[in-house]
This record gives C-alpha cells, structure tokens and sequence, in this order.
C-alpha cells in the first residue's frame, strides 16, 4: 500500500518505494522538506494529511475536496477522499486516500499518515457500467414495442413510452413500484405478472397453470416464457395481447431481474 507520513511541522519523515513507483517521485526527493505536494499536484496546496495535522473541519476539506471526501469510519480524527489526478500516467489517475493522525501515548498527535491506492480500473468499470445503463434506458425508452424491466426485488426500473401508450399508466407512477399488476388488471385482486415469474424462478409448469395453458417456454430465449391473455381494461372493448418475459443476468449467471415485452394482437389467436 503506498503510504507516507507527515510530522506535526508538515516535513515528510517516511514514503515507501510503493508511493514512489506511484507517483514517480523518490522518498530521496521529498524526505526531510514539505515538498509532499509535488507528488501529486502541479502547484502548492495542502494535501489530506496536511489538512488532518491542521485539525481542518469540514468547510476547510470542502475547498479542496468539494463532494469527494467523508470522515474514516476507522480512524477517529481522519478522513478519506478519492480524486482524480491527470498528471498520473499518460492519462491520469483515479485515487483513493485515508488520513489518520499518528498520537503518542498521551493521546497527542504527532504525526498523520496518509494512505493510496489506484482505483482507476474500478472507477472506469462504474462509468462502463453507467454508459451501458444508459444505453440500456435509451434503447428501452426508444422502442415501439411496450417493455417494462424489472429488478431482483421484483420492482419497476423501466417502464417506456410504448407501456405507458398501451396501458395509460405513466412512468413516473410505474418506477419502484411492486405492483405491477394494477397496470394491467385493474378491477381484479393481486395478480403475478410473468416477469415476476422468471425472478421468482417459476417453472414451465406453474407458468402454464397460472396463464390456463396460455403460456409456454420461448423457442427463442433460453429460461424466457411467452404467452398471450385478454385485458379488459385496456381499450373499448378489451384487447388481446401477445407477452413474452425473458430472465436478466449478472456476471456470474444470476437472475438479477427480468424484460417483458408486449404486443397488440389483431385478433385473439386460437388456442
């Protein structure tokens, strides 16, 4: 773990080969001056231990830490942050950093030790995964077949333009809602909906008894189901509709939610 320590007077007393192959900069260069700084920034500022061996409060770490730092639920007195350095490496890099003060057996402080990690790979994986979210929503929202998406907890996380259209039930009353089956079977008690079905691990069996033989395994999705039944709450009359809900998956294989899309049928198709 790449580490250094600070006295009380700011002057660098320790910094381990792990910090130097870090930021490039040997413990020769900074050892016995308050050049700690140049570690990691172009121009002088106080770093977190600087600011722990102040004793500076929130107002202080705000100015150079606005939105990124919290106290160490660890080390009583310290902070930790994550920040992005661009002068790291070719393109700069994401870290994650701990200040704790050093005391001496009086209980005063002495020192502040700062610790460093690179979390750069993890913070590109989150914005991956954000991008692949959004795409996810955006592909959703866009399509002209109605789809709904829900989570491990069996609650609404999409829920697009084309639902909204064909059961007159919006978003903004759909999303983190378990009881989705008000959309659609509105004057009837609780119903299970068959994306539910595919979380709750339901087999081919309890989905054919619940949809009366109306409803079968996909021959195009593996663990999917799809299936087709009357609502008559939507429209005049009634309207018949063609469903199918396929299962989501982390990466290790586990079912994490489910997608349902629905259509229009022209005509109610023979059994």
């Amino acid at each position: 773990m790449a580490c250094f320590v600070v006295d009380t007077s700011h002057v660098v007393v320790f910094w381990n080969e792990a910090l130097a192959r870090m930021t490039g900069v040997a413990a020769a260069e900074v050892l016995g001056t308050q050049d700690q700084w140049r570690a990691f920034y172009p121009a002088h500022r106080p770093v977190l231990a600087d600011l722990v061996i102040d004793g500076a409060l929130s107002p202080i770490l705000e100015k150079f830490y606005g939105g990124k730092y919290r106290p160490s639920p660890h080390a009583p007195g310290g902070w930790e942050a994550e920040d992005f350095f661009p002068d790291f490496g070719q393109d700069g890099r994401w870290l994650a950093f701990s200040a704790a003060p050093i005391r001496n057996a009086e209980g005063q402080v002495v020192g502040c030790v700062e610790t460093l990690q690179d979390i750069t790979e993890r913070r590109q994986a989150e914005l991956e995964h954000r991008a692949a979210e959004r795409r996810l929503t955006e592909i959703i929202a866009g399509s002209p077949v109605a789809t709904f998406v829900v989570d491990a907890q069996c609650r609404v996380t999409h829920w697009n333009r084309a639902c909204e259209a064909l059961t007159g039930v919006s978003t903004q009353d759909m999303i983190g809602r378990r009881d989705i089956w008000r959309a659609f079977y509105a004057f009837e008690t609780r119903r299970i909906v068959l994306a539910e079905m595919i979380v709750q691990g339901a087999t081919a069996i309890e989905v054919d008894e619940r949809y009366s033989g109306h409803a079968r395994p996909s021959p195009l999705v593996a663990g999917a189901f799809e299936g087709r039944d009357f609502f008559p709450a939507f429209g005049k009359g009634g309207k018949h509709l063609h469903f199918m809900a396929a299962p989501l998956h982390d990466g290790a294989g586990k079912v994490v939610g489910a997608i349902e899309t629905l259509l229009e049928l022209a005509y109610e198709a023979p059994a």
